[in-house]
C-alpha cells in the first residue's frame, strides 16, 4: 500500500470548539495514511474530546501539558517534537489560537509548540459566524497569512450555534487534500540556488533625504519565503524594510542601485534563477549634498543621472538561468510588460498597477516568454510568490510542476546568516 505521509510527522492542534470531535477523524485517516501524528489540546478542547481518545487513535503521548509525566522522557518536548515536524494541522482554530499565534503568545502548549516550528502551518479556522467576521479576527487571519499561515476554510452552513452561515470547520478530507499539497510540494526545490531582490532602492539627496520610491518590499520576501519552504538555497539582496527578516537565508543588505548591482552580478554567478522584485531607483542625484540642505530658496535643482539597469544586465548575460522581472505600470499595462520581457531577455514578467504598493494582496498579470498570459484575482502576495516558486521550479522539474499553485505554501521562518 502506498501511504502517502510514510515517515512524516504531523502535529494536529485541537483547540476548543465544538468542530473538535471532527478532529479524531482527521487524525485518524492521517494515521491510515501512514503519519507519525502527535496531538496537542487545549484545556477547552479536553473538555469537548478525551485525549484518551486521541492518545488511541495516534499511538502517541497527548501534549496537554509541557511539564506532564507521561513526556517526561522526550527531551524539551515543544522543541524536540517541533523539529522533526514537517507540518503543523490546528483543526478548529477558534479565535483565540488565532489571536494568539497573530500575536506571538506562547503560554499553552499549543501555542508553545507553534511559535516553536518552523514547519508549514495549516489552520482550519471554525467559530460562530459573527466572531469570523469581526474586525479583530480578520485582522489576525489577514496578518497570519502575511506570515505565510495557510488558512482553508471555514465553510458555509449549519452552525452548533443554531444559525447557518460562514464558520463550519473545513472538512476533513478537504484538510487532507491541502496537507497531501502542501507536504508534496515541500522540498520540490532542493539543490535549486535562487537569488530574490526586495525593497525600494535609496539614493541621497543629502545625508537626510533620498530619491525612493513606495516598495514595501514585501513581494520579494514573500518568494523568499515561499522559496525557502520548497527546499530552494536562497539568497535575499534587500534594501531597508520594515519587514521581519526571512530566515534559512543568506541575507545582503544594500540601500542605493549601485550597490544592489554590485551584489546581484556577484551572487547572480552562483545562482540557477534570479526574481528581481526590488523596485531599482531609475535616476540617482549626480551630487550629494555633504551637509544638510537648508530651506533658503523656493526653488531648488537637483541633476539626476540615469542609474545602471541590472535587469537588462542580466539578460545579456543570462545562460541557463530562469530570470523573473515585475512590472509595475500606471498606463498600458501589458503592452509595456511584454516590451520589458522581450528588452531583458526574461522567462516571465509579473505586472501589477501601483494598487500593489504596500499592501498584503495584490492582482497580477503572469506575461511568460512563450505568450502565454495568465491574470490573477485580488489575492495574497504569498499566494502570487508560490505562483512565481511554482513557475521557476517548473523550469527544472517540468514534469512535477505543471500549474500546480495559486495555493501557496506556509512561509519558513528562517535564520538570518
Amino acid at each position: 500500500m502506498n501511504y502517502i505521509f510514510k515517515d512524516k510527522t504531523i502535529i494536529v492542534g485541537v483547540t476548543g470548539g465544538i468542530a473538535a470531535y471532527k478532529s479524531a477523524d482527521l487524525v485518524s485517516k492521517l494515521v491510515q495514511q501512514g503519519a507519525d501524528v502527535w496531538v496537542a489540546m487545549t484545556a477547552e478542547a479536553a473538555k469537548l474530546v478525551t485525549p484518551l481518545t486521541f492518545r488511541t487513535l495516534s499511538k502517541n503521548p497527548i501534549i496537554t501539558d509541557l511539564f506532564s509525566e507521561e513526556l517526561a522522557s522526550i527531551s524539551v518536548p515543544h522543541i524536540s517534537i517541533t523539529e522533526k515536524a514537517d507540518l503543523i494541522i490546528v483543526a478548529p482554530a477558534t479565535a483565540n489560537i488565532i489571536g494568539k499565534m497573530a500575536q506571538g503568545i506562547a503560554d499553552d502548549a499549543l501555542s508553545t509548540m507553534v511559535m516553536g516550528s518552523k514547519a508549514p502551518k495549516l489552520i482550519a479556522p471554525a467559530m460562530n459566524k459573527n466572531m469570523w467576521d469581526n474586525p479583530v479576527v480578520q485582522e489576525n487571519v489577514s496578518k497570519l497569512k502575511t506570515l505565510g499561515y495557510q488558512m482553508i476554510g471555514p465553510d458555509t452552513g449549519w452552525l452548533a450555534c443554531g444559525d447557518e452561515g460562514i464558520g463550519r470547520m473545513a472538512e476533513v478530507q478537504t484538510i487532507i487534500s491541502r496537507a497531501i499539497e502542501i507536504i508534496e510540494a515541500s522540498k520540490d526545490m532542493s539543490g535549486v540556488r535562487i537569488l530574490i531582490t526586495a525593497g525600494g532602492t535609496r539614493e541621497a539627496i543629502d545625508p537626510v533625504r533620498f530619491i525612493g520610491n513606495r516598495s514595501s518590499g514585501k513581494m520579494g520576501y514573500a518568494v523568499a519565503r515561499a522559496a525557502v519552504e520548497r527546499g530552494a538555497h536562497v539568497t535575499l539582496i534587500t534594501t531597508p524594510t520594515q519587514i521581519e527578516k526571512p530566515s534559512n537565508c543568506k541575507i545582503i543588505e544594500v540601500e542605493t542601485a549601485a550597490q544592489m548591482k554590485q551584489a546581484v552580478m556577484i551572487e547572480a554567478k552562483r545562482c540557477d534563477a534570479v526574481v528581481m522584485a526590488a523596485a531599482v531607483a531609475d535616476y540617482r542625484p549626480v551630487q550629494k549634498f555633504k551637509g544638510k540642505m537648508k530651506k533658503l530658496s523656493s526653488r531648488v535643482k537637483i541633476e539626476l543621472h540615469k542609474t545602471d539597469d541590472i535587469l537588462e544586465s542580466l539578460g545579456k548575460n543570462k545562460g541557463k538561468k530562469v530570470l523573473v522581472g515585475f512590472s509595475l505600470e500606471t498606463s498600458n499595462l501589458i503592452g509595456n510588460s511584454k516590451k520589458k520581457l522581450a528588452s531583458k531577455n526574461l522567462d516571465l514578467v509579473v505586472a501589477n498597477t501601483d494598487e500593489a504598493f504596500d499592501s498584503d494582496s495584490s492582482r497580477a498579470y503572469f506575461i511568460y516568454d512563450d505568450g502565454k498570459i495568465d491574470r490573477t484575482r485580488l489575492v495574497s502576495k504569498n499566494d502570487i510568490a508560490g505562483k512565481i516558486i511554482d513557475f521557476v521550479a517548473g523550469k527544472f522539474k517540468p514534469q512535477n510542476r505543471e500549474g500546480s499553485h495559486l495555493k501557496l505554501l506556509s512561509a519558513a521562518s528562517c535564520m538570518q546568516k
